[in-house]
């Protein structure tokens, strides 16, 4: 092919990408709530499983909306990135030679498998660890002394409560029961283990109030918002995705003789070096995260090259 039919090549192999993408996405939207449930289970388990309340906060009137629409886009564009994959090996086998062509048929559904192994190592592994080390963290902060001091007095020109002494009442018995009793009446009271909730059954509906353990008080309560969780979800998925392709990138430099094991085996330090780079440019701002993208990409480094190896004996 001429430099001219590999331009042309590739505006076709744009175009197909971009129509994939934009119809993953508006299918994305019809499917859109689910996924954001799927999304938030993670944080809810983590939040509940810490005795903090099970649920996220939205900071302003349109940010529910806005969130539908961004995980209905985002996910369509993930969901298509197997096509747009697909799309990018077809453009470089355009420049391969005939018995070279066959590895594509063999890459493009490997990279496929990986994306998907690398969103779902992010969910299932990843993000627990990730929501139950903040949540921790954020735990951990001791709880100061709440009494103002003499100076504190002072300058606020304020006094100090003073605690009436209360009087002694009768211990009052509330169900413990694990969902809602079926004849319930208005006035009754049960607490549900399930939800970690009071709830009080009223003339229109049950209302409820959370409740969190006691001897646990802490300064510093993790309550996300809807907005900076989704994004930073999405954003992990989209790096492990990427990152578990790896082995096929290693893979295809070796079986095209652009990069030759023992290059890579003496370089390995660099690219140890890069991954880690890599790592903190893909996922968000913490070290916990990067960590762990970093310690699969240099497992998948190895496979690849332990793959390059026996291609290189092979051949």
């Amino acid at each position: 092919m001429s430099f001219g039919d590999h331009l042309e090549e590739l505006r076709s192999r744009l175009i197909r990408a971009l129509l994939g993408v934009a119809v993953c996405a508006v299918g994305g939207l019809f499917f859109a709530k689910e996924l954001l449930a799927w999304i938030l289970q993670p944080a809810l388990v983590v939040l509940r499983a810490r005795g903090q309340e099970a649920v996220l906060q939205v900071l302003s009137p349109p940010d529910t909306f806005i969130i539908y629409l961004k995980v209905g886009l985002i996910s369509g564009v993930i969901i298509a990135t197997p096509w747009v994959l697909h799309q990018v090996w077809q453009f470089v086998a355009s420049g391969l030679y005939a018995h070279e062509r066959r590895f594509v048929r063999t890459f493009a559904p490997v990279s496929v498998v990986l994306f998907g192994a690398g969103v779902l190592f992010m969910y299932f592994l990843v993000l627990p660890v990730v929501l139950n080390f903040f949540v921790g963290f954020s735990m951990g902060i001791p709880m100061p002394e709440t009494q103002p001091s003499r100076l504190q007095r002072l300058m606020i020109a304020g006094e100090a409560p003073t605690s009436q002494p209360a009087s002694a009442a009768e211990p009052m018995s509330i169900p413990l029961v694990s969902q809602p009793p079926e004849n319930a009446s208005p006035g009754d009271i049960w607490f549900d283990m399930s939800t970690d909730r009071l709830q009080v059954m009223t003339a229109d509906g049950i209302r409820s109030l959370p409740m969190r353990i006691a001897d646990t008080p802490n300064p510093v309560r993790s309550e996300f918002g809807l907005n900076f969780y989704v994004s930073f979800v999405l954003s992990l998925a989209l790096a492990f995705g990427l990152a578990f392709e790896m082995p096929v990138a290693v893979v295809f430099l070796v079986l095209t003789r652009i990069v030759p094991v023992a290059v890579f085996s003496r370089s390995r330090r660099y690219v140890m070096f890069g991954i880690f780079v890599a790592a903190a440019i893909l996922t968000p701002p913490d070290v916990v995260s990067q960590v762990l993208l970093a310690i699969p990409m240099i497992l998948l480094f190895e496979g690849g090259l332990f793959f390059g190896r026996m291609i290189e004996r092979n051949r």
